[in-house]
């Protein structure tokens, strides 16, 4: 059996996700199995999740994945490098994944390649990276100069975000020595954050915002109806849609205690942390804090991404790789792969979260680490009773009938 795997956050599962699976199964055979590495509650941007992880995983499998894993909570709150890293390395280790799927705004595996090798290359290509990197650029857009320097075409893929992780995707193939097989698939639709849905194929940014509006049955023609039902039952429950307003003040309680070495370990020691505490000092809002941080060289996705670490107390000493699988839901092919893995996984797999306690010692650090985000995620959803903690020993995976 093929089994491929895709990397995604879901966030939430749309049309243009759907055509995604759609074109792997086409290329592949339509037996294909395919694991997706899916982000958990918390997503690459520094935010919240707009629905809960078992949800998200649920639509999904209900609209043509076959097994669902949680991408480990440190890669999605990294760069696209350490973003793709993690989420492949869990691929990886798998050990029965045959391929990866992803989408990029040019499929050209070969010109990809080019600039995946220019990107990791010495000589010339790191030379003009430092220099940019000096001048006071941030590093994708002082990666793109320094690609573009030596190879006008392979640099200009790089201006596009899905064709920076699809090469941030196979130079992660490369440096785990993979056996997995790369495969480009044409994004087609809205491009990234657009707010004009294309072709009835809408970005995720455009629907989080129709969601968050109350706008959702502007969203039922832009989802597959399995994916826009499992939304529509979310909101019913008071579990969606899930905003980082609710949580403001609380993040912003947190970080107000924090020295400028304490905010050092969440995002380095470049001088962002000096930005981010006097951003704290004097603004009253995430919002306000980000937007007086960031600048040419402190983009804003990286800000936000240290003070959501921050407010997990997740630093970037935290490795993206995971230290164990984390099943979230699973369809048909998906028990099959499961069996699979019995044999073949280099890691532990939790289907059943009560089975946490008996892992090893080894581990407990990093699935207290999850608890806790988990935990401060509840306090968002929008009915205030389902923000308790302790709520992922309750949760079990969605199963596919």
């Amino acid at each position: 059996m093929t089994v491929c795997g895709v990397v995604a956050e879901y966030n939430p599962f749309h049309a243009g996700h759907a055509h995604h699976l759609a074109e792997t199964r086409r290329a592949l055979g339509a037996d294909t199995a395919i694991v997706c590495a899916m982000s958990g509650n918390f997503v690459q941007r520094g935010d919240l999740a707009v629905m809960e992880k078992y949800r998200r995983a649920e639509a999904a499998v209900q609209c043509g994945a076959d097994l669902v894993l949680e991408t480990p909570l440190s890669a999605c709150l990294w760069s696209a490098s350490g973003f793709a890293f993690g989420a492949v390395a869990l691929l990886d280790a798998l050990g029965c994944v045959t391929h990866l799927s992803f989408g990029a705004e040019r499929a050209d595996l070969a010109l990809l390649r080019r600039a995946a090798d220019l990107s990791r290359a010495e000589g010339a290509p790191a030379d003009a990276l430092r220099q940019a990197l000096a001048a006071g650029l941030p590093y994708a857009a002082a990666m793109q100069q320094a690609v573009a320097a030596a190879d006008p075409e392979a640099g200009a893929l790089l201006a596009s975000p899905n064709n920076t992780l699809a090469v941030e995707y196979l130079c992660a193939l490369d440096t785990l020595d993979s056996s997995m097989q790369p495969l480009a698939i044409l994004r087609a639709g809205s491009a990234h954050d657009s707010q004009i849905p294309a072709d009835g194929l809408p970005s995720a940014s455009y629907l989080r915002k129709l969601l968050t509006q109350g706008r959702l049955e502007e969203c039922r023609p832009l989802m597959p109806q399995a994916s826009f039902g499992v939304f529509s039952r979310a909101i019913t429950a008071g579990e969606a849609p899930v905003t980082r307003h609710a949580v403001d003040q609380a993040i912003l309680a947190h970080l107000r205690r924090l020295t400028p070495a304490d905010l050092a370990r969440y995002c380095g020691n470049d001088g962002l942390e000096n930005r981010l505490w006097t951003a704290i000092r004097d603004n009253t809002d995430f919002n306000a804090i980000c937007a007086a941080a960031q600048t040419r060289r402190y983009p804003l996705a990286r800000v936000r991404r240290a003070l959501m670490r921050a407010w997990l107390d997740l630093p970037t000493s935290v490795p993206p790789t995971a230290d164990y699988v984390r099943v979230l839901a699973v369809g048909a092919r998906g028990r099959d792969i499961l069996r699979r893995m019995k044999n073949t996984c280099a890691l532990p797999v939790i289907v059943k979260p009560v089975t946490e306690r008996t892992l090893p010692d080894a581990i407990q650090p990093a699935l207290a680490r999850d608890a806790l985000a988990d935990g401060l995620y509840a306090l968002a959803y929008p009915a205030p009773s389902l923000r308790v903690g302790g709520g992922r020993f309750r949760k079990t995976p969605f199963c596919l009938p």
